[in-house]
C-alpha cells in the first residue's frame, strides 16, 4: 500500500499534533487512549508522553491546591 494513502488513512484524532492538543490542553489524561491506540508514535515515545502528561498534571494540581489555600487564607483575613 503506498505511503500516502495510509497516511490519509489514519483518523484526524490519531495524527500527532491532534494527539497532542487532547494530552495538554483538552482532555488531560483522558486522551492517552488517543495517544496508545495512535500508529503514528513509536512506543518509546508513547511511554515518554504518558510520563510528562503525569508530571504535568500533578503541576497542574499542586498549582491548583497552592492557588485555593492562598484564596482561603486571603479570606480568612478578609472576614471581621
Amino acid at each position: 500500500m503506498p505511503e500516502s494513502l495510509q497516511a490519509s488513512e489514519v483518523k484526524w484524532y490519531y495524527r500527532p499534533a491532534w494527539v497532542l492538543v487532547l494530552l495538554f490542553v483538552v482532555l488531560g489524561p483522558l486522551g492517552l487512549p488517543y495517544l496508545w491506540k495512535s500508529p503514528k508514535f513509536s512506543r518509546g515515545l508513547k511511554t515518554v508522553l504518558t510520563v510528562l502528561l503525569v508530571a504535568y498534571m500533578a503541576f497542574f494540581v499542586d498549582e491548583t491546591v497552592r492557588v485555593l489555600r492562598a484564596v482561603m487564607t486571603e479570606m480568612n483575613a478578609a472576614s471581621f
